[in-house]
């Protein structure tokens, strides 16, 4: 049980690592819009794999399918979305005081 739990988290990771390293290797700069979006759909295809890999694995008993393939989905749009919030947070746009008079 374990071992899926730590290779759950352990594509969550790399995807993203790689990812980054992937474009920085290309020499692709994401705009602003695009780096906030590209974690999210990174959860989305892994939420894909999850629910294709977990349900049908033989190392983990049949009671511990659907709640271990929720949890992972529910880790990966989590480290992912932190990533993609965090990022927001940083680089939002100032945002205009209003000059009190």
């Amino acid at each position: 049980m374990m071992a899926v739990i730590i290779g759950g988290l352990i594509v969550i990771w790399l995807g993203l690592t790689m990812a980054a390293a992937m474009l920085r290797w290309l020499g692709i700069e994401l705009h602003y819009l695009a780096r906030i979006i590209a974690p999210l759909l990174l959860a989305a295809m892994e939420t894909a794999m999850f629910l294709l890999a977990i349900p049908g694995t033989e190392r983990l008993p049949l009671a511990w399918h659907w709640p271990m393939t929720g949890g992972l989905i529910a880790a990966a749009w989590l480290v992912n979305g932190a990533v993609s919030g965090l990022y927001w947070f940083q680089q939002r746009p100032p945002q205009n005081e209003a000059v009190s008079e």
